[in-house]
């Protein structure tokens, strides 16, 4: 009985990974097709609509505006969420409970609300039209992961080697830099890549936000859908895809995501 259960379980997990999968394999698929139109490829298979994609200014405008920003969101989201995590496992903290869900507390807000309020907020301080404020948006959720990332990883670390530093006369700042960053660098990198595909593939806060001189890929997309479906948009879907799958793998090379994850 005890394998019948395990059979089966290894068959809902690989029915559930499948279904998951499809709207991707299919995305990458009709991106392939040598067709006008949004389908899957029969006969034969054209790079047609990625040459398309590369060799327009304004999706490529589109993804350098995508990569600035992910790239500002991980300068802004790792550093914060390192701070804070190293506050909630180095210090006694008296207000714990309500710190951590104020830091929490974004990942459960309707994207629309954040928009909204980012964008009421980044008119008033004059930010708004840069990619800048797109950057502190998506920092809203990138934040509160990089901080799960390496609260875990923080809590892994051995505590006797930090307090060996500190009693041979070393400051906190050498005992940081020189003792615990190397112990979880690559759970500080796992956070940067996370920021980084939070960022890449984030929608609803950057329709908000964007301007037609920084609207960012997935916003590009979007009217593309609703009134000129074509394959294009499917290439353009495919290379966020894969830059986040590119991602995710390195991420899962670095260190057990399972384990991280558990610390939640």
């Amino acid at each position: 009985m005890g394998r019948i259960a395990w059979v089966g379980l290894v068959a809902l997990n690989g029915l559930t990974v499948g279904l998951l999968l499809i709207p991707l394999v299919t995305s990458l698929m009709v991106s392939l097709t040598p067709s006008e139109f949004v389908a899957l490829p029969t006969d034969r298979i054209s790079f047609r609509w990625y040459e398309q994609f590369f060799g327009d200014f304004r999706w490529m405008s589109a993804l350098t505006n995508t990569l600035v920003v992910a790239g500002l969101t991980m300068t802004i989201s790792v550093p914060v969420g390192l701070l804070a995590a190293i506050t909630f496992t180095r210090y006694h903290l008296r207000w714990r409970a309500a710190a951590n869900t104020a830091i929490m507390l974004p990942l459960f807000v309707p994207a629309v609300i954040l928009g909204l309020a980012s964008l009421t907020f980044h008119r008033m301080i004059g930010i708004w039209g840069t990619v800048l404020s797109l950057a502190i948006a998506h920092s809203l959720w990138a934040i509160p992961l990089v901080f799960v990332v390496l609260k875990g990883t923080l809590q892994g670390v051995d505590r006797s080697v930090e307090e060996a530093a500190a009693g041979l006369g070393a400051n906190p700042l050498r005992v940081f830099w020189e003792v615990t960053l190397p112990r979880v660098a690559p759970g500080v990198f796992v956070g940067v890549l996370f920021a980084f595909i939070i960022s890449v593939n984030e929608f609803i806060m950057s329709l908000f936000l964007a301007t037609p001189r920084t609207r960012t890929l997935p916003v590009a997309i979007w009217p593309q859908v609703r009134y000129l479906l074509t394959p294009i948009v499917a290439a353009a879907s495919s290379v966020i895809i894969l830059i986040t799958l590119v991602l995710l793998g390195v991420a899962a090379k670095l260190v057990n995501i399972r384990r991280l994850v558990e610390y939640r």
